[in-house]
């Protein structure tokens, strides 16, 4: 087995067309560094490697916006692969052994509902989700959904919901030039489906900061910008209203609960920003891709490094990795596969 990766990846933001907005407020464009990372996620998340997983180790001189931009590079890779290729079997069933009377959030014809699981209809040709949308006392509305239509339900982070006697749901709002920009693909199926593609482990308040506050733009011609922030394309959960599809989650790696994503869905890639998250929870994260940034300053460095070195014994051997981005000066990169677990 070999991770290959198209050399197109390469090309990608060769020359960026990301630029952000300074201390001046001025707009400048994304550095080389900042390339490196956007094309290091894409190189990730493109990469076929079956029972196997990559697992990147960095050692970097500033933590700064790596783990945002190395998100954005998976997710903007991962929104053009179609929803169908990716995981609808395994959400359906997800959805099958739910409880009944598990709060969900239910999508259709643009809008949003909040809605109760109800178990599991057999009187069609095939098994179908029991979806109730409005109160009992009005007749107890309810939408039986084939497997293709899983994707329009994700399970509430709220425990307990009620449901109106009528509901008319609320207005889905897609489009976004930003977002539109830098995907290029159906951006109606990205902004209304939920996929966890990236979770990010580190500092919360900072990369929040990065993600929800600070511009950035796209442009295709030096007249033309399109304005926005990352989170417009990561769709961090943490960041969106309750029943907002979403497509990465960031986890504090302080405190001594182990950080745990939304209904314990597993990732396709898993950045740990810092040496701290890596150190204490890598273990639990031992079934997605890894992308480790260690700044050399931090107070743990030696310590995660010497992790790495320890773990880069349970490598499998023979594998060969090709087309990695080029790494910039005074950025070291190991690269090894590993088996999931």
């Amino acid at each position: 087995m070999t991770a290959v990766i198209s050399p197109y990846i390469q090309g990608v933001f060769a020359k960026s067309n990301l630029c952000f907005a300074n201390n001046f407020n001025q707009w400048v464009p994304l550095p080389a560094w900042g390339t490196f990372f956007i094309n290091i996620g894409r190189w990730v998340a493109q990469a076929e490697t079956g029972k196997n997983r990559l697992v990147l180790g960095f050692a970097i001189p500033t933590r700064n916006y790596a783990a945002a931009l190395t998100a954005l590079g998976v997710v903007l890779t991962r929104a053009n692969i179609t929803t169908a290729k990716i995981d609808t079997n395994s959400h359906f069933e997800q959805l099958c052994r739910l409880r009944e009377g598990t709060p969900v959030n239910y999508q259709k014809n643009g809008k949003r509902y909040k809605g109760i699981y109800l178990g599991v209809n057999k009187d069609y040709s095939e098994p179908r989700l029991r979806i109730q949308i409005e109160n009992k006392s009005n007749g107890g509305l309810t939408d039986f959904l084939r497997r293709e239509e899983c994707h329009n339900v994700a399970i509430a982070s709220s425990q307990h919901i009620s449901l109106p006697k009528k509901q008319t749901g609320r207005f889905i709002v897609t489009h976004n030039e930003f977002l539109n920009a830098l995907i290029g693909a159906d951006t109606q199926e990205f902004a209304t489906t939920t996929r966890l593609e990236c979770a990010i482990l580190g500092r919360f308040n900072i990369i929040q900061q990065e993600i929800t506050q600070v511009p950035f733009a796209y442009y295709s011609s030096k007249a033309e910008l399109k304005r926005g922030y990352l989170h417009n394309v990561l769709r961090v959960r943490n960041f969106l209203n309750e029943g907002e599809a979403y497509r990465s989650e960031v986890l504090s790696a302080q405190g001594n609960k182990p950080p745990e994503t939304t209904n314990k869905l597993i990732p396709n890639v898993t950045i740990f920003d810092g040496a701290t998250g890596f150190i204490k929870w890598r273990d639990d994260w031992r079934n997605s891709h890894w992308i480790v940034l260690l700044e050399r300053t931090e107070p743990h460095f030696k310590e995660a490094v010497t992790e790495i070195n320890s773990e880069y014994g349970n490598r499998i051997d023979g594998e060969e990795i090709h087309n990695i981005p080029s790494v910039p000066p005074g950025v070291e990169l190991v690269v090894y596969q590993e088996a999931r677990q």
